[in-house]
């Protein structure tokens, strides 16, 4: 990636590289876990109150993190304004990458089909995915959100088999984020140097 295509890349990815910012929320996702699964069990030794009242704490410490991250990046890194939505762009020679979106979609509807609520897991996996297959994208990214996509996706099945009511691929889908959004912070690292470093 030559100087010209990492600026623009910055500049219409950098507030989406800015992942950390999540970090707690997945982290939290995690513990919720082991704390919702005795409601699975029919076992109300922890409490619906508990319960309701980590969830409170997990959404204010969320929100706290996520200021507190975003006047680090304001104050170190500058400021951009949030690239608007748009598709994937695709780049030479990925035809490949196409062909696994639209199997994947297909197999979502399948499942959506026969299996009612199984197809929700399929659908992240195909939005989550969509790094993969916009050609700006270096190769690391599209690598860390394929393997992201997978994962999730493969977990669905896994949790329909053992009948857990979905808690694995929960924890999957929270570790993948976790993970994610560390990348993606030090992709944002590795391509953008701190105000007042040298060339």
């Amino acid at each position: 990636m030559n100087d010209k295509g990492r600026l623009t890349y910055l500049a219409r990815n950098y507030y989406a590289l800015q992942g950390v910012r999540f970090a707690p929320l997945w982290i939290a996702g995690l513990l919720l876990v082991f704390i919702w699964m005795p409601h699975f069990e029919e076992c109300n030794c922890i409490g619906w109150g508990a319960l309701y009242t980590a969830i409170a704490v997990t959404a204010i410490l969320e929100a706290v993190w996520f200021w507190m991250a975003s006047v680090y990046y304001r104050r170190r890194f500058g400021w951009l304004e949030p690239a608007k939505l748009r598709l994937a762009t695709p780049g030479s020679g990925n035809l490949f990458w196409w062909v696994s979106i639209l199997g994947l979609l297909a197999w979502a509807v399948y499942c959506r089909v026969n299996h009612s609520a199984a197809f929700f897991p399929y659908f992240v996996a195909f939005v989550m995915a969509q790094p993969v297959f916009d050609g700006e994208n270096p190769p690391a990214r599209r690598i860390e959100y394929g393997i992201g996509g997978v994962l999730i996706a493969a977990s669905a099945p896994f949790s329909i088999l053992i009948q857990n009511n979905g808690t694995i691929y929960f924890a999957t889908l929270c570790v993948c984020m976790l993970a994610l959004s560390i990348a993606d912070h030090l992709l944002l690292l590795t391509l953008m140097k701190p105000v007042g470093t040298d060339d």
